[in-house]
Parts: C-alpha cells; structure tokens; sequence
C-alpha cells in the first residue's frame, strides 16, 4: 500500500501549508518592515482547536530562518516563566543559524534567568552562568529586556530580525504574560516580534495583562474556505495517483466542517479504508467514522474532559444539556464532530439553580482550561469542535 499522504496530529505540518496565504503575506510584510529597521507590532493567532494554529507558526518559523532570522517555537506549559520560553526558543533556534549571526550568539555574552547561552560540540545549551546567579524573589523584567535587547543587536547587525514564535500563550499565568507584554513594549528600536497563538479569548486576556496588547495585530484562523478544503483533501492523494469520488470527497467536508485536524483525520482514515483502492468512494468514508471517533474520543476530547473536576464537569453536562433543550436540538442527528452549539450562560447557571455569580469562578476555571470561551459577552460555546457530542457520549446522552 503506498503510503498515507495526510497527517493529522497535533501541530503536525502537512507536506502542503493549504489555505494560509493571507496570514503568511502577513508574517512576509512584517519581516520587511522590521529588516528595513521600523518597527511591527506583534502578530497573534487566535482560532478554536483543530484550525491548524500550531502548524501555521510552525510555517511561520521555515519562513522567517529562509530569511536568515532567529526563528524558534515554543509551546506554552503551565507555570512556566517568559525567560524560560525565550531561553527554548533561542537554544532551538541558534543552532540553525549561520554566520556572523552564529559567532555573536556562540560569544558568551548571552545570559538570562542565571544561564548563560554557549556553543558546545553538540550545539547550543544554556547552562548555569556562575558569574550571575538568579534570586527566586528577583524581578524577571528588567533581566528579560536585557536578553532581548542584546539578542536584538545582534540580529540587527546582520540585516535580520529575532521571531518568538509562542503558542498556547493563553497558558501563561496573568503576570507571566504581563512580563512578556511589557518586556515587548520596552524594545522600541530591537528588531524582535513577537509571533504567537491561542484560544479565541486571548486578546481580552492578553489586554488585561497588558494594556500594550491592545496594539498586537490578532488574525483570527477559521474553518479553511470550500476550495482550500477541497484542495486539502484531493491534493495529497491526487500526487500519488488517488482521486477522491465526488460524493466522498462531499461527505469528508461534511463531516469535518472544513476544520483543518478533521479534514486531515477523516481523509487519513478513509485513505486507510480504501486499502490502496485508485479511487477513494463514500463507502470508505463511512467505514472510517468509527475509527474517527474513537481517536478523538481516545484522545482530543477524553484528556480534556479527564482534566475537569466534579464541579466543572457538572457546569460542561449542563451546558450540553442546555443545548439540547434548544429548538434546535444543539446538534445535528448526522455525525459531525466539528459542530459546537453555543448556549447562553444564564442559562446554564439557571438550570444549575444558582446565580451567574456563583457559577462564575467555575466558568472561568473551565475557559482558562480552553475547553470553552466566550465568542460573545453572555454566550458560551466550546473551543474543542466535537466536544459536546463527546459528552452526550460520554455522559449517556447521545441520541
């Protein structure tokens, strides 16, 4: 059987970057601004799971180091301070660079958080600088400015920029990334950008924080459009001698919504199901829901929903509960693991028989977990697609 061509995964690039020429030309006019010696603003991602966000700054990042630029990608974990992200980035990074660039950074002048960066004979490490040891109770600003200032002055002696490349920025605690926000707001003249992702309710976040971020350029990443989708689909398959059947090829963007992960997954499977077949035909679509299912349900849905304490849990049921006492239903009878009803949050609280205030801190714990947001002031509705028809699975409501 000839190789599967599709990659579904978490922030696993596919082969072929489809449907993001407007965010790239975005990163590719930020580029010139700031190796022309102005200054940008940063550029943050925003999109619900299962948008391709982590493969966009991942295309980001081949991008700006074809253009000489120290370009690294981190993922944000959870009480991780700014320093130690920017440290990741630099280390991961440096070792692809070239040139002057490479010597300036390999000089040893590089310190941060009481490491100093080094080149060693396997590449560049960040090790304990004796000279400067960090205080716990120290101020990580004033440090993080430094770094970056340095880093910028480097860069900018080569003709080229410095990209922190940040996802899951939504994971930093609120003074983490008031640090970061501010530490950026310091380099006026530093040619170093900050390129991040999160969750749709990250620019209120990162707002309050900072009122600096008021000034970041947000793109937000949707579903890709019906051409982009299709191209998604066909493509791969197409290069190695496949074609999809019209009416499979209709029932994959049904079913995925034109999601990038679902697209990529149902494709992946269905590609599985036609077992080498020159032409992949509904009935292999069909074949392959269940497997789809049970690899979300294993994996996507289950580890968030697994993280949620009895009280959250209980406020995640209502809402779905809720939903389904819609007009609407809240879903649709098909399979579609991409839909995601929205529910008004008095309404939760009411069918919990509390006040909007007393569920608030429930609420907030479960949107800072990412598992739902806020698309508008009084409405909820899941970041995860798929999530609430996980849990009429999970909770023995399906229907």
């Amino acid at each position: 059987m000839t190789l599967n061509p599709y990659t579904p995964g978490a922030g696993t690039r596919p082969p072929t970057l489809i449907g993001r020429e407007s965010q790239l030309a975005v990163v590719g006019s930020l580029a010139e601004l700031v190796e022309a010696g102005r200054s940008s603003n940063p550029v943050v991602f925003t999109g619900l799971r299962g948008v391709g966000k982590t493969s966009l700054l991942q295309e980001v990042g081949a991008v700006l180091r074809s253009r000489g630029w120290l370009a690294g990608y981190y993922e944000v974990r959870r009480d991780v301070e700014p320093g130690v992200a920017v440290r990741s980035i630099v280390r991961d990074s440096a070792d692809l660079t070239q040139g002057r660039l490479r010597k300036a950074l390999s000089s040893g002048a590089h310190s941060i958080g009481g490491m100093k960066l080094s080149l060693g004979p396997t590449g560049f490490t960040f090790a304990v600088d004796a000279a400067s040891p960090r205080r716990d109770d120290s101020d990580p600003f004033p440090e993080l400015v430094r770094f970056l200032r340095l880093l910028g002055r480097d860069a900018s002696q080569n003709g080229v920029g410095v990209a922190l490349l940040i996802d899951e920025l939504q994971v930093f605690r609120k003074r983490d990334i008031a640090v970061l926000v501010q530490a950026l707001s310091a380099l006026k003249d530093e040619p170093i950008v900050l390129i991040g992702a999160g969750l749709p309710y990250l620019a209120s976040e990162l707002s309050k924080a900072n009122t600096y971020a008021e000034r970041f350029r947000f793109e937000l990443i949707d579903r890709l459009g019906e051409s982009d989708a299709r191209a998604a689909v066909t493509d791969p398959a197409f290069d190695l001698g496949t074609i999809w059947d019209d009416d499979a090829l209709e029932r994959v963007l049904e079913l995925a919504d034109r999601y990038p992960y679902f697209l990529q997954l149902y494709a992946s499977e269905s590609w599985t199901c036609a077992a080498g077949a020159a032409r992949i035909e509904s009935t292999h679509v069909d074949e392959a829901i269940p497997a789809v299912q049970r690899q979300l349900d294993a994996g996507l849905y289950s580890a968030r929903y697994d993280r949620l304490s009895e009280r959250e849990r209980e406020y995640v049921d209502t809402m779905v509960a809720v939903a389904d006492a819609s007009p609407d239903g809240g879903h649709d009878a098909r399979p579609r693991p991409s839909v995601s009803p929205r529910v008004q949050s008095g309404a939760v609280a009411a069918e919990l028989g509390k006040s909007l205030t007393q569920v608030a801190t429930t609420r907030d714990r479960i949107i800072r977990k990412g598992i739902i947001h806020a698309p508008v002031y009084g409405e909820l509705e899941f970041s995860v697609p798929g999530f609430a028809d996980y849990v009429r699975r999970r909770t023995g409501r399906a229907r």
